[in-house]
């Protein structure tokens, strides 16, 4: 397992406790990260109100890595898969990649690429 992998694995672990001053432990403080559709966020203040309010929309996060490419030290690409639960209960699937730039080891740049959530019976 890479140092990414893991450090990954650990964020979003923290992200699932909804632990969001232990998550901006792992970003620099001047790190960005962009969104697929956009959207880009600069520092823990922004970072914290993207990750606030995706945490609203979907309280229950549990996220998995399929795989990494990339040299595991410094950048990578962790193609992973979330179940998502929403306020009513509803449980989506929702697939993605993030492109990951570590320095120090904290997280200086993410990119993320994902699918829209789909309901699990669609996903099916």
């Amino acid at each position: 397992m890479s140092t990414i992998t893991e450090l990954q694995e650990s964020a979003w672990e923290v992200e699932g406790r909804h632990d969001l001053d232990a998550l901006l432990e792992y970003f620099h403080p001047d790190a960005t990260f962009h969104q697929s559709n956009g959207d880009v966020y600069r520092g823990h203040a922004e970072i914290r109100a993207m990750t606030e309010r995706f945490l609203r929309e979907f309280p229950g996060c549990e996220t998995e890595i399929l795989s990494e490419y990339g040299d595991g030290e410094t950048s990578a690409a962790i193609e992973f898969r979330a179940t998502l639960t929403d306020p009513e209960g509803n449980v989506s699937a929702l697939q993605g990649v993030q492109l990951v730039e570590v320095k120090d080891g904290k997280f200086k740049s993410v990119r993320g690429y994902e699918e829209q959530p789909v309901p699990v019976a669609e996903a099916a």
